[in-house]
């Protein structure tokens, strides 16, 4: 037997959703994926709470909630004690990787395109991270030698492969008919590039698991969703519009041809698998979270006529709609001696309580702490409603204890929402609390995908909802890995063929060993430029 007998491979699809997936499926867009996952099994994979790209993909690829590994956002507080606030890094990850059990068990592990992998830990294997500028994607892939191989790629160009801050920001920013066409071209450019790094890293650098995200549904999904909505086509439109359909399929198309030609790549013995980290879905409306706090005398900003409704009004209402805001310009306009909860970012959908001695004198007595969030839970249920139709706009609060259980709920908003359409909140000031969107925009939903195939794997079969902290023991199983005992997920059981369980059994083994750090790397290694690239990428999106 060969070293690479056994080799799993997952392949990421950020913000997949049946409800697009099964309706290019169907109208032939992606016929290679229908075959695919009519050979294995399907399913629905449940995100976390708030259903958001760092805590989801970071909940797949250790197996743990939240609270257990300690990734709420994008961006974090230093610490339970400070109110600064840092970009999400590999340090903030506080719990195993699969990357490092794989290795543990005497086997090479490659991870492409996710998120939190920078500065990257040394494995056996390479790591090419998400969300880092091109001028720090080299820096920050391991290992050091990485670029130099991939070099030989015809056409390998880092600057298309790694996400242009500014240009999305661009592209974004007003959603002009103009804007779009580059927008996707764009994408489609940029998911050839990390096509081509899979294909040369599995001929030249085979690994047992294989691991890879491709992100450009998100971001179409964002800009794009109504052209991608299955009621879409029964409606008439224009030239222009219809021309931007026409390209957003053309992605897909590209998509489902890198898709049969990475499971070609992998062989008839690999088991494949193919996850989300969230779904997507439609939002119509706008919640300005901190204005309805300001107005309940929950929030006092520094100088209203500074940021107030005026400069707010003056903006382009699709900048607004897309919550575009720097948690650092607008935590420095609230008042902290008046202020007792805010929002610090409309990603989190969260709210944040000012408790006297955690993160500065300012706020309300510790003891009065419960008693303040239940009867802030409560205005926000009945007195937080559609000033038109008195219908509640926040559909379920969850407390810290709620949703983020573990060693690092006290880092973790104190309540999140999630609101009446699924939609991210804003956290500008504005001159009404809740208002229509100009255009309908996609925003996250938790329901994600989920596909296996494989000789393991059962043939035509759904399966039931599923966590998606249950991935990574999933995966682990079948490269014939004993599932750490403090993994929080179990193995999906019921997508493997029972002679294969009978002849594989799921065992228990030790637990998590935790994560190695970089010890060489510097605390931070984008550059000013790079960090603000980063919070254009952000803003451009609404998660700030």
């Amino acid at each position: 037997m060969s070293c690479l007998d056994r080799q799993t491979v997952l392949i990421g699809l950020d913000g997949a959703s049946f409800t697009i997936l099964d309706h290019l499926m169907e109208e032939g867009t992606m016929s290679f994926l229908k075959k695919l996952i009519s050979l294995g099994c399907r399913g629905e994979l449940t995100s976390v709470i708030p259903p958001l790209t760092p805590p989801a993909w970071i909940s797949l690829i250790t197996g743990v909630r939240p609270g257990t590994h300690g990734v709420f956002n994008f961006l974090q507080f230093e610490s339970p004690k400070s109110r600064y606030i840092k970009w999400l890094s590999f340090r903030d990850i506080q719990r195993e990787t699969i990357w490092s059990i794989v290795n543990r068990h005497g086997m090479r592990a490659g991870s492409l395109n996710f998120i939190g992998m920078n500065p990257p830990p040394a494995i056996r294997g390479y790591i090419i991270p998400g969300f880092v500028s091109w001028r720090w994607l080299r820096k920050n892939s391991y290992p050091e030698d990485l670029f130099d191989r991939l070099r030989g790629i015809d056409g390998f160009d880092v600057k298309e492969m790694a996400l242009n801050f500014r240009e999305e920001e661009k592209a974004v920013k007003g959603c002009q008919r103009e804007e779009y066409e580059d927008w996707i071209w764009l994408h489609i450019r940029r998911e050839r590039q990390w096509f081509e790094v899979v294909r040369y890293l599995m001929k030249h650098d085979p690994c047992h698991l294989t691991a890879m995200i491709f992100d450009g549904l998100d971001r179409i999904q964002h800009v794009c969703w109504r052209f991608l909505d299955p009621a879409y086509a029964l409606k008439p439109h224009a030239a222009w519009e219809e021309k931007v359909r026409r390209l957003c399929l053309q992605y897909f198309r590209n998509l489902d041809e890198f898709l049969e030609q990475i499971v070609d790549l992998a062989g008839a013995q690999a088991n494949i698998f193919i996850a989300s980290d969230h779904g997507f879905g439609p939002t119509r409306e706008i919640l300005y979270l901190n204005q309805w706090l300001c107005q309940q005398g929950y929030l006092k900003w520094k100088d209203s006529t500074a940021i107030g409704t005026k400069s707010v009004a003056g903006q382009s209402e699709d900048i607004e709609s897309l919550g575009v805001e720097s948690p650092y310009r607008s935590l420095l306009h609230l008042d902290w001696k008046k202020t007792k909860a805010y929002a610090a970012t409309a990603s989190s959908n969260g709210i944040i309580i000012q408790v006297a001695g955690k993160r500065g004198e300012e706020g309300i007595p510790a003891k009065e702490y419960f008693s303040f969030r239940e009867e802030l839970i409560d205005k926000l249920r009945n007195s937080c409603l559609d000033p038109q139709s008195g219908e509640p706009l926040i559909k379920e609060i969850w407390t810290r204890e709620e949703a983020f259980a573990g060693n690092f709920i006290d880092c973790a908003p104190d309540l999140t929402l999630s609101l009446r359409d699924s939609g991210f909140i804003s956290i500008y000031p504005s001159e009404v609390y809740c208002r229509p969107r100009s255009q309908i925009m996609g925003t996250h939903r938790p329901e994600g995908v989920f596909a296996a195939v494989g000789p393991a794997i059962r043939k035509g079969e759904v399966i039931p909802p599923t966590s998606i902290i249950n991935v990574a023991p999933t995966l682990l199983h079948t490269l014939g890995i004993p599932i750490p005992s403090d993994m929080e997920g179990q193995v999906i059981t019921q997508i493997f063929d029972p002679a294969f369980l009978r002849t594989h059994p799921v065992e228990t083994g030790a637990p998590t060993v935790p994560p190695e750090r970089n010890q060489d790397a510097s605390p931070q290694r984008e550059d000013v430029e790079g960090q603000e690239q980063i919070m254009l990428r952000l803003k451009s999106l609404g998660y700030v």
